[in-house]
């Protein structure tokens, strides 16, 4: 009988990021005891050697991943778990080594502290393998110097096609954006057309989903625009998007080199959930809506263009559903993102049994 790998997973917070790239693709592994997961927000208690090294002697795992890991502490749980024998992967989703001010001076302060920065740089160039969710991501890493062995993801998001939302349109026309804080430079993208929109369409509403807040331009337009908070649970997120019932959703994105290293996550969530999206024209986005399973949009006019024909025409608004859909049933799968990760994971072990050969 084989013996189930162990995973020990940490990270700043427990969130989104993990669930979407190991709890799910992991699941069915877990429960079948190949694999034994576990996840862990970070304890001051680790930052000691001594903290560190209880840890890694409760937990044993084969496999350490540091995923957005910028605490302090790491190097010495990197030393602990190579002591045991364990490969080290550091996994990122965003270039935290460059995180722009146009996310908000919360999060450009917290990711920006020198200290921090030196500690991610650190422990990326301590692990044996380092998880790129794309592979615009690996490239701006190579750029920053990190220089152990660079993977990416072929997808980060994906989805069981037997489990996609039944689409629950509200009873009159509703543009929606679900997103963090963070985002307000982005939404300021498309709010001219929005803006249009309202003042042609007195049924329409706006409406946003998460931590950003409703832009106060919109604040004439009164009740017609409203804000929901998010879930912090992520399959309690995804009914509650799909509640929402929004007839078409949008992901604006400026150009920067921040969020050409992004995923395609909103497109996907927003398809799983039933939503049909209108998303910027730029590289994140523009695999995923070829053929019409998404609407691209560069300029103010073209936000406008497919907004209204969305919202104007219900087959075109069914069609584009449905080819998303159809998109996310052959690239998306769960099953894909569990071979990807296994790989991954089998790679770092390699990695880390030649280099201890160097080594010794």
């Amino acid at each position: 009988m084989l013996t189930a790998r162990r995973i020990l997973i940490l990270c700043d917070a427990v969130g989104a990021t993990q669930t979407i790239s190991f709890s799910q693709p992991l699941a069915d592994d877990v429960a079948a005891g190949r694999v034994h997961l576990q996840i862990l927000a970070h304890d001051p208690a680790w930052v000691s050697i001594a903290g560190a090294q209880a840890l890694v002697d409760r937990i044993r795992p084969d496999i350490l991943v540091l995923s957005r890991y910028t605490s302090p502490g790491a190097l010495g749980l990197t030393a602990a778990a190579r002591a045991l024998g364990a490969a080290v992967i550091f996994h990122l989703d965003d270039d935290l080594l460059a995180v722009p001010e146009s996310l908000g001076r919360a999060k450009y302060n917290y990711y920006n502290q020198p200290e921090r920065v030196a500690a991610l740089r650190a422990a990326l160039n301590a692990s044996d393998l380092v998880y790129a969710s794309t592979p615009a991501l690996a490239d701006c890493l190579v750029e920053h110097d990190v220089t152990v062995p660079i993977t990416a993801g072929d997808i980060y998001c994906s989805v069981q096609p037997s489990t996609l939302m039944e689409p629950l349109p509200s009873t009159g026309p509703v543009i929606g954006y679900m997103a963090t804080g963070g985002h307000g430079a982005d939404l300021d993208l498309v709010l001219p057309a929005i803006e249009q929109l309202l003042e042609d369409m007195p049924d329409l509403r706006f409406e946003t989903f998460g931590t950003i807040p409703p832009p106060a331009r919109l604040a004439p337009f009164g009740e017609r625009v409203a804000h929901f908070r998010g879930e912090p649970n992520y399959s309690a997120f995804l009914t509650r998007l799909n509640e929402l019932g929004w007839w078409v959703a949008i992901a604006p994105l400026e150009d920067t080199p921040f969020n050409r290293c992004k995923a395609d996550t909103k497109w996907i969530e927003y398809a799983f959930c039933g939503i049909p999206a209108v998303v910027s024209d730029l590289p994140v986005y523009q695999k995923a809506c070829a053929d019409g399973a998404g609407a691209l949009a560069a300029t103010s006019e073209q936000w406008l263009k497919a907004l209204r024909l969305l919202l104007a025409d219900q087959q075109a608004r069914h069609d584009m559903l449905t080819t998303a859909r159809q998109r996310l049933g052959a690239r998306y799968g769960r099953d894909v993102l569990s071979r990807q990760v296994t790989d991954i994971f089998d790679l770092a072990v390699a990695l880390a049994a030649r280099q201890e050969c160097e080594r010794s």
